[in-house]
């Protein structure tokens, strides 16, 4: 299945571009994702599966749209 990445701050700085496309096999995770983008060590990975925000056990379908960023704190 095929399915979308967009990538923001660190991840996006790491990867050195924007959006990936990943090649997953059926019933991949969103771990699975993780993987595939080289981001395995993030713990401080947030991620948005279609628009909502999702642990990293969840399934994936082909054509999903998955957003990776970091959590933003201050005081």
């Amino acid at each position: 299945m095929k399915v979308t990445v967009e990538l923001f701050g660190p991840q996006r700085d790491r990867a050195g571009r924007h959006a990936l496309e990943l090649d997953l096999p059926d019933g991949a995770t969103v771990a699975d994702a993780i993987r595939g983008a080289g981001l395995v060590d993030r713990v401080d990975l947030w991620v948005l599966l279609d628009g909502r925000r999702v642990e990293r056990d969840s399934p994936l379908a082909d054509g999903a749209r998955l957003v990776f960023f970091s959590p933003v704190g201050g005081g």
